[in-house]
């Protein structure tokens, strides 16, 4: 390799083609072929030259060209497609160039991605092999990104006339593409086999210097000494003219014949490429058929099991009471019509992509096993997503999954966790991701999690009563969670709570209205979640703890010291509501829309102000008031914590979501990543630097914005 500078052709190189090796991305090749055009000029054609991998269809490779071709045309320089198949690519640039005799060439030296300014250096390994093994006699410009990289000068004393005869050529196929300054034609059809056009050429080289030799005989001979010897000199021109002759034609015979065989070859390839597709068509043809027989027969052993079930129910059942809810077993064995509208309005997603999502279903990605399947964290469309995975071999999964959809289809409301998507062929649920867990795990601190502040434990407290209060008051029917549990109270970023599996109890839809025992449990549940958040111990026998504390006037005792310093009246006002709604006798435990949500609201109040007077800074943000600030279905005066941006704390127009998690403003987060790599709430480096629309934030905005008339 030479060292001198790599740019522009020298003006006084020799008109003649130049050839141009392009690979199938189009984006990086064309800037190769626009360099070349622009340096070399219109004088001189060009060759587009490219090595077809066995594994790519022969369209593709003619569509690929043809690209290459148009620009030519659009250049007004006459151009030419020359292909070849081989599995490698550098090699079979190389066979190419001693096949051919090729002089000059253009080609790439790494991937448009690797170039950086000032590179000379050769960073792919095709460009290297090329290099190191073409024929010294070709002169060879590599560039990447449109510009020159690296030259390799042609060797002085060098020619192509002791390989044309050895080597072995591979197979190449010439297509002109006929364009000529000012003409758009595209490329011709016809196509011509030149495998040894180096042979054919020179072959005629020798035979012209042969001619020229011949010519070169003085034009004066010295008479003959006698009429024999010219008679004999006569004879041996004529044999040597007939031998000439016949060398002639044997040549052009053996060229008719090489390129018939050639023609030949190309049509066995051609039938062999049809003979793998059609086989190909077949395979899949046959993978689908049994697929779908397959699918076919488990249908058939499905609708078996049902007739069985129908049978048994029958026989079983023998009044209208009990026909009544074997039509109800049924139809919750099956998708309803409710159901399927339900599906058709929420986004569907493939199975692929759960797959994808979830690294196949590694296992460090599950985040917990529950009774109806696991739950896996995932990346989904740019978007962070925990995805519900309900086991289909249970003989409650499929009616567990319809009404799970029918529920969370239903509902939004600040303090729930969303549903966006389904998965129907996979029985998966994806609701949004909430990353700071659920609050079982973050009352026991595990991975060594910061433990909870009083006044976040204080705000949880309304968020869950906001989200039961919705549920309750749900048209036309109250809707019950009925598995309330710090388990299923999960934190977003800014740790307001969102309760989960609201529509995953066995409790049917219909019979779920409030005043039932269904709601009064949810109470009952609600009292045990505060209690744990004023104590942080174990749900056992907590209420008798608490009581016989409040009874000794020493509740500080009990309390979790981790949270900081409770305001002490106000936690005796919390924790006799908890007691209220841990009661035994139903008839006995307050209301939470007139009851629990005022004193909540009062004791809120009573502990900011407590809290701003004993430790606010003017420099510390204190938290917004969360989604249930105010009773669920009044205006609300101000809007949740997560409606703020972290980074300029105001509400937020454009709210986006970064690999950390976390939701900022538009123009906010921008600003940071332009410089900074990592999360400006956690300090970490961030994964990357994607950021996705919040639509579900963005959309709870608005809707508070339109609600409050600002």
């Amino acid at each position: 390799m030479t060292s001198r500078d790599v740019g522009s052709p020298s003006s006084g190189a020799v008109l003649g083609n130049v050839y141009v090796a392009v690979g199938s991305d189009a984006a990086e090749s064309e800037t190769t072929l626009l360099w070349a055009l622009q340096n070399f000029g219109g004088e001189f054609k060009y060759c587009v030259l490219h090595v077809r991998q066995p594994e790519f269809a022969m369209q593709t490779v003619n569509e690929i060209l043809d690209v290459y071709v148009q620009m030519c045309n659009q250049a007004k320089v006459s151009s030419m497609k020359i292909y070849a198949e081989m599995q490698d690519v550098g090699q079979g640039i190389v066979e190419l160039i001693e096949q051919h005799c090729i002089g000059k060439l253009v080609m790439g030296a790494a991937a448009n991605c690797h170039y950086i300014e000032g590179m000379a250096q050769l960073k792919s390994t095709k460009a290297m092999f090329v290099n190191e093994h073409a024929h010294p006699s070709c002169e060879i410009w590599f560039i990447c990104r449109g510009n020159p990289v690296y030259l390799r000068e042609s060797r002085s004393g060098t020619s192509y006339s002791d390989i044309v005869t050895s080597s072995q050529p591979v197979s190449s196929h010439v297509q002109s593409g006929q364009s000529t300054p000012g003409s758009d034609n595209s490329a011709s059809d016809s196509s011509e086999v030149v495998d040894n056009l180096g042979l054919v050429q020179f072959d005629g080289i020798e035979r012209s210097d042969h001619s020229s030799e011949t010519n070169q005989v003085p034009a004066v001979h010295q008479p003959p000494s006698s009429a024999a010897e010219r008679s004999n000199s006569g004879k041996l021109c004529e044999q040597l003219d007939r031998a000439m002759s016949e060398v002639t034609k044997a040549k052009t015979e053996a060229l008719e014949e090489l390129i018939c065989r050639h023609k030949a070859e190309k049509a066995a390839i051609e039938a062999k490429r049809k003979v793998a597709a059609l086989e190909n068509l077949h395979a899949e043809e046959l993978s689908r058929r049994i697929n779908l027989e397959e699918m076919l027969e488990k249908e058939r052993e499905r609708r078996e099991m049902i007739e069985n079930e129908k049978n048994d129910l029958q026989m079983l059942f023998e009044n209208a009471l009990k026909a009544n809810e074997e039509l109800s077993a049924n139809q919750a064995s099956e998708p309803s019509s409710s159901n399927r509208q339900d599906q058709e309005i929420i986004t569907k997603f493939s199975f692929s992509e759960i797959q994808e999502a979830t690294e196949n279903f590694d296992p460090s990605s599950k985040i917990e096993e529950g009774d109806y399947g696991s739950t896996y964290e995932g990346f989904l469309r740019h978007t962070r997503v925990a995805i519900k995975m309900v086991c289909s071999d249970s003989s409650q999964g499929p009616s567990q999954y319809h009404q799970e959809v029918h529920i969370a289809s239903m509902l939004r409301h600040p303090n729930l966790v969303s549903l966006i998507g389904v998965c129907p062929e996979a029985w998966a649920l994806i609701y949004e991701y909430l990353p700071n867990g659920n609050l079982e795990d973050r009352l026991s601190c595990r991975d060594n999690a910061a433990p909870l502040s009083w006044q976040t434990r204080i705000q949880i407290c309304r968020d869950t009563c906001a989200a039961l209060i919705f549920l309750h008051s749900f048209e036309p029917h109250g809707i019950s969670h009925g598995d309330l549990t710090p388990r299923n109270i999960l934190l977003d970023a800014n740790f307001a709570a969102k309760l989960s599996d609201f529509g995953s109890h066995d409790t049917p839809f219909s019979s779920c209205t409030t005043g039932d025992f269904s709601a009064e449990l949810d109470i009952y549940s609600f009292g045990v979640v505060l209690l744990r958040l004023l104590t942080g111990q174990a749900a056992l026998n907590l209420d008798e703890i608490v009581q016989n504390s409040l009874d000794e006037d020493e509740l500080d005792a009990v309390l979790d010291q981790t949270a900081g310093q409770w305001p002490l009246e106000q936690v005796k006002d919390l924790a006799r509501l908890a007691l209220s709604c841990c009661e035994i006798d139903v008839s006995n435990r307050p209301d939470l829309r007139s009851e629990v949500w005022p004193l909540l609201e009062q004791i809120q109040t009573l502990c900011a102000q407590a809290s701003s007077t004993d430790h606010s800074s003017p420099e510390e943000p204190t938290r917004q008031s969360s989604s249930s600030d105010h009773s669920p279905g009044e205006e609300h005066a101000q809007p949740p914590s997560y409606f703020f941006c972290p980074i300029k704390h105001e509400l937020m127009d454009d709210p986006l979501v970064a690999a950390d998690g976390y939701t900022y403003e538009a123009e906010a987060i921008r600003e940071w990543l332009n410089g900074h790599s990592t999360s400006p709430m956690t300090n970490l480096r961030l994964e990357n630097l994607n950021l996705v629309s919040n639509r579900i934030v963005r959309s709870a905005i608005q809707e508070w914005v339109q609600s409050n008339g600002s």
